[in-house]
């Protein structure tokens, strides 16, 4: 009886290492184990196709041999020995892959027995991270292009800067130009709001719609209502016979934008939340809801909030049209923006008038110093004078800033101008080494830069023989 259970437990001693055996053979990765020498006890295929050796090789030749010889860059064997624990390290192999390998101790009697090696193929692996790298390279330099030529087309569009202010709030207008959220548009008078409504409409899925301008300021409060939302066949008298469609139905399929919305009537506030909520409205006379598709686009150079706590702002439309705020800086924040801006108004202006002058780099410089309160639309308008008149360029300059100096103030305006104009000549001279070449560089003719330095009293030893 006892040797038929010898016999049984025999038998199931071998079905189980025919087990284990078959189970490391089928393994995909990698299994090599070695005794405490770094000798090879047991090898499966998977390991032979990954490392690229084979089994007479790994039973032939210790394991400091076969990194001697190049089969392996190093050994996890050899570093489980030398600190007497687990260890996971990346290996070149003979066959060129690079290999994932961790070695684990079996002890016994307190001592490394055995060492089981686990390895796994990541070449693959590598070469999907670097392909992965490339392309992500490339989804950024893309994007970059994108950026440009997104620039670009802001450019075509008259929406010109440079500032980083306002490179965030191009960004930001290239986003909510691919949805329908109501946009409210805060800043200065004349910083470019009515521009930037432009923009994001012609960004927009909507860009082949109509683009309606409502200016709330502009409108008679008496005529608001049924200009804005139309009347029906003899609904007041005067009332056209067959009635009028109104500018919110006319903008159907495009943008409406609501200019100087704080101007609004405050009684007519809540047809204007119905038409934004609801997407519909009744005319003057009429039942009947009319359904529009329009977007929203307001602008503002009041203080709407203030306005809201006064109580000639409703609150709810002032949270229905404030999902996306967007605050233009004025142009005395972001000076950067100014000489694109001189150099696009420039060219605008001589291809409108069929000019071809240009703006003298000493008057760029004193414009740069000057605040700007009514933003870029002074900044059109000094430009557009300078242009089309026979004026001079610093007369201009003198009535404009001028009026910005205190009675009583030491000095004249027109003082302070000779001074900055007396400096830049006197600079550029001892930069360019001439008058000739200097008055080349400021578009000047030489003599007329002499005359200055004349008028302003200038040594003629500094400048004479030059």
């Amino acid at each position: 009886m006892k040797e038929i259970k010898a016999v049984s437990s025999e038998v199931e001693l071998l079905e189980q290492i025919d087990i284990f055996q078959t189970a490391f053979e089928s393994s995909y990765d990698g299994i090599h184990i070695l005794d405490s020498a770094g000798n090879t006890l047991y090898i499966n295929k998977a390991c032979e196709r990954i490392e690229g050796i084979t089994m007479k090789d790994a039973y032939m030749f210790n394991i400091r041999e076969m990194v001697d010889q190049g089969i392996y860059s190093e050994s996890v064997t050899l570093k489980v020995l030398e600190t007497n624990a687990a260890a996971t390290i990346i290996q070149k192999v003979k066959n060129g892959n690079t290999v994932l390998a961790t070695g684990t101790p079996i002890y016994k009697d307190g001592k490394i027995d055995k060492i089981v090696v686990n390895s796994r193929d990541v070449t693959e692996l590598n070469f999907l991270r670097k392909a992965l790298s490339e392309k992500e390279e490339l989804t950024e330099k893309y994007q970059e292009e994108i950026r440009l030529l997104r620039l670009e087309s802001l450019k075509n569009l008259g929406f010109i800067s440079k500032s980083p202010n306002m490179e965030k709030i191009k960004d930001l207008a290239v986003m909510v130009a691919k949805v329908d959220s109501t946009v409210l548009i805060s800043g200065e008078s004349g910083v470019g709001k009515g521009v930037l409504s432009k923009y994001i409409h012609r960004l927009s899925s909507r860009k082949e719609g109509p683009f309606i301008k409502i200016d709330c300021s502009a409108i008679p409060e008496s005529l608001f209502e049924s200009e804005v939302f139309g009347y029906e066949k003899g609904a007041f008298t005067g009332a056209e016979k067959s009635g009028k469609v109104g500018l919110l139905e006319l903008a159907n399929g495009g943008t409406v934008f609501l200019d100087e919305i704080g101007d609004m009537p405050l009684h007519l506030q809540p047809k204007l939340l119905r038409a934004i909520q609801d997407r519909e409205i009744v005319r003057v006379g009429g039942k009947q809801a009319v359904s529009i598709d329009v977007r929203f686009i307001s602008a503002t150079n009041g203080d709407l909030k203030q306005m809201v706590k006064d109580k000639t702002f409703r609150p709810d439309l002032y949270y229905r049209l404030n999902v996306v705020p967007i605050f233009i800086p004025p142009l005395r924040e972001r000076r950067e923006d100014m000489i694109p801006l001189i150099q696009d108004i420039t060219e605008k202006i001589n291809s409108r008038y069929n000019l071809d002058k240009k703006i003298s780099k000493q008057v760029i410089e004193m414009m740069l110093q000057y605040d700007w309160p009514g933003n870029v639309r002074e900044l059109e308008n000094i430009i557009e004078r300078m242009m089309v008149t026979e004026e001079d360029e610093f007369g201009v300059l003198q009535n404009l800033i001028g009026k910005k100096e205190q009675a009583g103030s030491a000095e004249s305006y027109r003082q302070k101008l000779e001074e900055y104009d007396k400096k830049l000549l006197l600079d550029c001279i001892k930069e360019k080494g001439s008058v000739l070449r200097a008055a080349e560089v400021l578009g000047m003719d030489p003599t007329t830069m002499r005359r200055k330095l004349h008028k302003y009293k200038v040594p003629k030893a500094y400048w004479a023989e030059k």
